[in-house]
């Protein structure tokens, strides 16, 4: 009898990423789920969505919640990062529909996401990006860095 093993070997940061994103969001309903729960956690008290082709193609959240910080766009497609929590302790007190920081990072290992968003400090609102849990140049070439645009209080997630 041929029996092949097969060699075991660590798999690359972007199929584990892909794959812990598929046991997050496994249709567009979940998407939308998460990115809602989002919002209400935000505050806001009007939520829009908008769907194209059942989600497959499309799908946005607007929200008039508290929107997202300048300093924190360059993480918040990241797995495992969230405001809502700090430290481990924190969980007995949580209070929130999410907290774990995963929907948002699991959403851009599978589409290409941009998120708008301003708060009620900000004199504009901020454009970012994202792609594989990381800021992405909207065009090749140019800058994956947030940039000003307008906008209201809140934020607008487009995947």
């Amino acid at each position: 009898m041929d029996l092949e093993i097969g060699r075991i070997c660590k798999l690359d940061e972007v199929v584990i990423n892909r794959i812990a994103a598929g046991e997050v969001v496994q249709r567009p309903c979940n998407a939308i789920k998460e990115l809602v729960e989002n919002s209400i956690d935000a505050k806001s008290d009007s939520i829009t969505v908008s769907v194209d082709d059942g989600g497959l193609k499309m799908l946005q959240i607007t929200d008039s919640g508290h929107g997202i910080r300048k300093e924190d766009l360059g993480i918040v497609c990241e797995r495992f990062t969230t405001s809502k929590l700090k430290t481990f302790s924190d969980l007995r007190s949580i209070n929130t529909h999410g907290f774990r920081g995963e929907a948002l990072a699991s959403i851009s290992h599978v589409s290409f996401v941009t998120i708008q968003t301003k708060t009620a400090y900000d004199k504009c609102a901020w454009v970012g990006h994202y792609k594989d849990g990381k800021l992405h140049p909207k065009k090749p070439g140019a800058s994956a860095e947030p940039k000003p645009c307008a906008g209201n209080t809140g934020t607008t997630i487009t995947a």
